[in-house]
């Protein structure tokens, strides 16, 4: 059993085995130091994984902190904090991906619900936005179109992308980035 500490600055400077050991022996001041040194990181993370979307990030975290605190007091095996505080915020965003929309705001769904062919100002708009993702595709430099194509239409990892392309996973991702902010440029200057 270990010792409690006594003084509430004091869990700041502890290192996570420590915390880790505290929280399992019933000291919630361990576990709120946990939460204070590692939650803006992880909702960060969430946020990264969400696409910005900060409540959702908030939510995913505050849960995974509430199955962490469980899974703690549950298991006495030695475990790298951090990393794991990580995986499960990741998994929790990932199930949350998963989940359809929750929203019945047809207007999200305009652009797949509507019949454009019925407006010929939509069509018009439509045919020109289409001009303007080919014409900014076609002057994409060759790999960058390719991962971009491959990533958005075909739906290719980037591990299949870097594997098909000779690059690293990192430059896979790299070669899509540059191609979006090229397509964006040229929307951009179309406008």
């Amino acid at each position: 059993m270990s010792t409690l500490l006594t003084h509430p600055t004091a869990y700041r400077t502890q290192p996570d085995e420590r915390l880790v050991e505290l929280v399992r022996a019933g000291d919630d001041r361990a576990f709120d130091a946990i939460h204070e040194r590692y939650a803006p990181r992880l909702t960060a993370f969430a946020r990264g994984l969400l696409t910005g979307a900060h409540h959702d990030a908030e939510e995913v975290v505050q849960d995974a902190f509430v199955r962490a605190l469980g899974a703690l007091r549950a298991d006495e095996r030695p475990m790298a904090l951090r990393a794991w505080l990580y995986t499960i915020v990741r998994n929790r965003a990932l199930d949350l991906l998963r989940r359809p929309l929750r929203t019945s705001d047809l207007a999200l769904h305009a652009p797949v619900l509507r019949d454009a062919s019925a407006d010929p100002h939509e069509r018009a708009v439509l045919a020109e936005e289409m001009a303007i993702l080919v014409t900014g595709l076609k002057r994409l430099p060759e790999r960058q179109r390719d991962a971009l194509v491959r990533h958005e239409i075909a739906g290719d990892s980037h591990a299949t992308i870097a594997r098909r392309l000779h690059v690293t996973t990192g430059g896979s991702k790299a070669l899509v980035s540059r191609a979006r902010a090229g397509l964006e440029r040229a929307r951009a200057a179309a406008a």
